[in-house]
């Protein structure tokens, strides 16, 4: 889910406000934020917002309008200060409540049992909504309650089947709690569906290298590589594409393609503590000691051992001291 996805809410403030009696100036005032917030023109529809709430404080559409266009401004504090208030004015505004809760999802700043509090209260009012349950079961991912997770994209499957992004995540969620052969049919139902897609192929190559058939996962990270010019994100895609084919090919003895991966992975993202130490292996196990150990100390100095625990500090005290 992203901010975008959240800027296409505004439509709704137009069927919410036509049960009022506009007059001339309200009316003005109601058209030019939805203008100017359909446009990305968010701090114009704020001054807009703001004079509709000036008008009347307790408009709480207009002051949930304008907690989206902060949002959308990156004014994450600001945007949850100002759908509270549109809340505290209409505790039964449903709509208000899945907002917040994507709010707090993307902003990162909550805790998840907030953001699923705020999706049942949403869901009480619009019981079908998609995007709100892909929202809750997001969330019980974090917690890491997956056989919840996939009852929600089963409910979501049920209304779309053709959802190609849950397809893969209950695929993904049945990988996590062991079930390799419904996590396989997954990924080929969603392959089949979308073959020019590559989140099914990623999802599938991680599995084959998690259960060590690393020729499987190599064919797969080249058909997401191979796809990458029509895919969203691509630097950071393809930067972890070529890490992960990289380290299967290091594990088939490969070293010279394992290397070249490697690097050109670290060319499009340096930042990848997870490369380093993929890469300072290749080396190691090249006999280059010194390159080795130097990747090493960078991945311990981007985080590697917050992030995935200390095999590196081990891999350091048994070939670098």
């Amino acid at each position: 889910m992203t901010r975008l996805f959240l800027s296409t809410l505004i439509i709704l403030i137009l069927s919410l406000h036509s049960c009022e009696i506009f007059d001339q100036e309200k009316d003005k005032n109601i058209d030019k934020l939805v203008e100017y917030f359909n446009q990305k023109e968010y701090e114009k529809a704020i001054i807009y917002a703001n004079k509709l709430i000036e008008k009347n404080p307790d408009d709480y559409i207009s002051w949930t309008t304008k907690s989206r266009a902060l949002f959308n401004l990156g004014k994450d504090q600001q945007a949850i200060a100002a759908i509270n208030k549109a809340i505290s004015i209409n505790p039964k505004y449903y709509e208000a409540y899945g907002f917040r809760a994507a709010v707090y999802k993307l902003s990162g700043k909550y805790e998840v049992n907030q953001i699923i509090s705020d999706i049942d209260i949403a869901l009480s009012g619009e019981p079908n909504n998609t995007q709100l349950i892909k929202i809750k079961a997001d969330a019980l991912k974090e917690l890491g309650e997956f056989s919840k997770e996939i009852s929600l994209y089963d409910i979501v499957l049920s209304l779309d089947p053709k959802d190609y992004e849950v397809i893969v995540a209950k695929a993904s969620s049945n990988k996590n709690l062991g079930n390799y052969d419904l996590a396989l049919t997954g990924y080929k139902e969603a392959i089949k569906m979308y073959p020019n897609k590559s989140f099914a192929f990623e999802e599938r190559a991680y599995l084959f290298i998690e259960n060590e058939q690393f020729e499987k996962a190599i064919t797969d990270y080249n058909k997401v590589i191979d796809s990458i010019p029509s895919d969203k994100d691509i630097p950071q895609i393809k930067a972890y594409s070529l890490n992960n084919r990289g380290f299967a090919y290091y594990k088939i003895g490969k070293n010279d393609k394992a290397l070249s991966d490697i690097n050109e992975s670290l060319k499009i993202l340096n930042t990848n503590s997870y490369a380093y130490k993929n890469r300072a292996l290749v080396y190691l196990n090249k006999d280059l000691k010194g390159k080795g150990c130097s990747d090493l100390a960078k991945a311990i100095e981007l985080g590697y051992t917050e992030q995935y625990g200390d095999k590196v500090e081990k891999l350091l005290n048994k070939n670098c001291r």
